[in-house]
């Protein structure tokens, strides 16, 4: 069998690997978000052995499949697997974005700070913010890793961009409707930020082709969020 065959096959097969992976993992992790975890909670308690459990489980469902799913379409995707853990980034990239996210994410912490009003979250512990260690690996492997390494044409595919924008969005609305601020988010327009970050992560990923890049930026950015208050 030609290569050329074999290449049409498997690219063939990339779109519903896509749409398969899509609808199972958001039916999954809504079951999680709301029936699931809530009921783990009641018997676990808020335990640092249960942030510990929660995490695993979110690492196993985000991380595994889309990085296999990478690995098997890689001649498919915009960035290969192996590229995108191994392309070189320069040192005055890697400062620049992440000043970009640290505006985005802390821009009125900064402003705090001359204020004097900016202190040390007091709620901030390992056990309440383990997901701080996982959140950048488990989103950017899934978001841009796969899914938007396997539809983008190239780094300025602004529909593509928008559309993982936009599932990234998405992928919230379980943990907001289980905390009760899904309206909140959307009446106080805080769901526009997490497109932008989705859109902005996404153009990092592939102007660099460096998902271990976006997956920092992305853990030095909640780390900013949940480290600092305002008050």
């Amino acid at each position: 069998m030609s290569e050329a065959v074999t290449m049409t096959r498997r690219s063939s097969k990339k779109i519903p690997a896509l749409i398969i992976h899509a609808i199972l993992f958001y039916t999954f992790w809504a079951c999680w978000a709301l029936l699931i975890r809530p009921a783990l909670l009641e018997v676990m308690q808020d335990t640092l052995l249960f942030a510990i459990f929660g995490s695993c489980v979110k690492l196993l469902v985000w991380v595994f499949p889309a990085l296999l799913l990478a690995k098997h379409f890689s001649s498919e995707l915009y960035v290969g697997f192996r590229q995108m853990f191994t392309q070189k980034v320069p040192l005055k990239s890697v400062i620049f974005w992440s000043l970009v996210f640290f505006l985005i994410g802390g821009g009125d912490r900064l402003l705090a700070l001359f204020r004097g009003n900016l202190h040390i979250n007091p709620d901030f512990t390992l056990k309440s913010h383990l997901w701080l260690l996982v959140v950048g690996i488990t989103e950017e492997a899934v978001f841009r890793g796969w899914l938007l390494n396997a539809t983008a044409k190239n780094e300025k595919d602004w529909k593509m961009l928008l559309l993982n924008g936009i599932m990234f969005l998405c992928i919230h609305f379980p943990g907001w409707i289980e905390k009760g601020t899904f309206v909140s988010a959307f009446t106080g327009f805080g769901f526009l930020s997490v497109i932008l970050f989705g859109v902005l992560a996404g153009i990092c990923f592939l102007k660099h082709k460096n998902l271990l890049l976006i997956v920092f930026i992305h853990m030095f950015y909640d780390f900013i969020l949940e480290f600092w208050i305002v008050g």
